[in-house]
């Protein structure tokens, strides 16, 4: 139990601190008049184009994306997914 322990402990600190999470998430809202609207985890996040948009497609309603989150939880960045990545087909909504 104490080497899980340790192990758990050393790999905490590998990612440290520049560690980020990326989770799957959907567009609820566009960007098409004004603000768009991103769901992760149940929990809604407003975007811009301009500063959290990093695709060249243009967000859709629907769209399951990619949100990279800080080690501080904050939205940092989302992506379209790649056409042949798990989870880019997916028809469920992320919550």
């Amino acid at each position: 139990m104490q080497v899980l322990a340790a192990i758990v402990l050393v790999a905490g600190f590998l990612r440290w601190p520049g560690a980020q999470l990326k989770k799957r998430g959907k567009i609820l809202r566009d960007t098409s008049v004004g603000s768009g609207l991103l769901i992760v985890e149940g929990q809604q996040y407003p975007f811009s184009l301009n500063h959290l948009w990093k695709s060249s497609l243009r967000p859709q309603v629907g769209m399951i994306v990619e949100a990279e989150f800080n080690r501080e939880g904050q939205l940092i960045a989302i992506r379209t997914l790649e056409p042949g990545s798990a989870g880019a087909s997916a028809t469920r909504p992320a919550s």
